[in-house]
Order: structure tokens, then sequence, then C-alpha cells
């Protein structure tokens, strides 16, 4: 990203950041402090490049304030990859109970590759779920492995029943 580019997304961010504490904020002391606060956020963050740049010619690629990446926090994006998987073991859940098998608990392995959920492994504890509308005679295993495979299009030697 060109460093410009960088330099009018922080100011946008900080003035888009201010204005929601804006809304959210009563009209008080503190909220005319942290205003004020934010106004002067907003003011360094226009002039801080500008002693380089003016110091070095105008060289954007080397010295300014944003550089080229944005050091994203590797918590929070992992803690978000977790949210998914739960959220997909719960999808899961939701649609064996749909299906006739409720009571199972699902767990789900994998990793988020390019903003898409890559499925290593999924368990499925089924000692303790009911098979309310299945009738005759099956095998528990075999068909609710054959039915998260199916969910998840995934083979089903991914999926452990227990």
């Amino acid at each position: 990203m060109h460093p410009i580019i960088g330099w009018v997304i922080g100011i946008l961010a900080i003035v888009i950041l201010g204005v929601v504490v804006d809304l959210l904020l009563a009209e008080n002391k503190m909220g005319k402090f942290v205003k004020s606060v934010f106004a002067a956020a907003v003011i360094l963050v226009i002039i801080l490049p500008l002693p380089s740049l003016l110091n070095n010619g105008c060289n954007f690629d080397e010295n300014f304030i944003i550089q080229n990446q944005f050091e994203l926090d590797r918590n929070f994006l992992e803690f978000a990859d977790r949210m998914r998987m739960n959220s997909l073991a719960r999808g899961v859940e939701a649609q064996l109970r749909e299906d006739g098998v409720s009571g199972a608990r699902v767990s789900i392995e994998g990793r988020v590759e390019n903003n898409d959920i890559i499925v290593d492994l999924v368990r499925v504890d089924i000692s303790s779920a009911n098979f309310e509308t299945i009738a005759g005679q099956f095998n528990p295993h075999d068909l609710v492995g054959r039915l998260v495979s199916g969910y998840l299009h995934i083979d089903r030697f991914r999926v452990v029943v227990v």
C-alpha cells in the first residue's frame, strides 16, 4: 500500500473512532475531555509525518509514520478463528438436531486459510445423544459420521464419532 493511502486511512480511522465515541458519550465534562483528546489525536496523525517529509526531501517510502504494512494483532486473529470454528460446530449440532439427533456435542479442529475454514478433524460425542425421529435399526456412529461429513463436505475419515 502506498504510504499516502496509509496516512489517509489512519486519519479516517481516528476520525471515525472519534465520531463513534462522540455519539456514545454524554454531554458532560468527561465527554468534552474525551472529544478534546480525539481532536488532538487527529491533529497529531495529520502533522506528525510532515517534518520527516520536509527534512528528507519528501521520500515517502522510507520515513513515513505509517509504514507500507499494517501489523495485525495475532491474538485477535486466532481468537476470531476459534470463534468461527465454534460457530461452525454449533451449526453442525443444530443441523444434527434438525435431522433427529439431539444432544450430540461437536468439536472441530482446523485452520483458516485465505478466509476459508479448512477442517482437519471433527469429533462428535453421541454418548448422551437421543435419536428421536430416526426409526429402524442403524449404526449410530456410521449415521452421524455420514451426516456430518455431508454437512461439511469433507471425507468421512475426518469425522470421529465417539
